[in-house]
């Protein structure tokens, strides 16, 4: 079975990991280096705590909430109003 995970290759060739990962023996894997990012995904903390400040934020903290029904009927409207 084929499996996709992504990781970390370090300059030094390690492999982090960013989801947990486990095999039960030896496997072949494929390694495909994707374009770089600015390193905005490479600081998993730091997106954690940005994560973090933004919930605690005023902006999230009093959002509109409403049921599943509301938020659909919100939506509708938003769009019909763009024709």
């Amino acid at each position: 079975m084929l499996q996709t995970v992504e990781g970390i290759l370090d300059v030094d060739g390690q492999v982090r990991w960013l989801e947990p990962l486990h095999v039960e023996k030896p496997s072949r894997v494929l390694i495909t280096l994707l374009p770089d990012t600015n390193g905005s995904q490479l600081n998993s903390e730091g997106n954690i705590a940005a994560l973090q400040a933004f919930l605690r934020s005023p902006e999230f903290v009093n959002r509109p909430v409403g049921s599943a029904e509301e938020i659909e009927a919100n939506i509708q409207e938003m769009r019909n109003s763009w024709e």
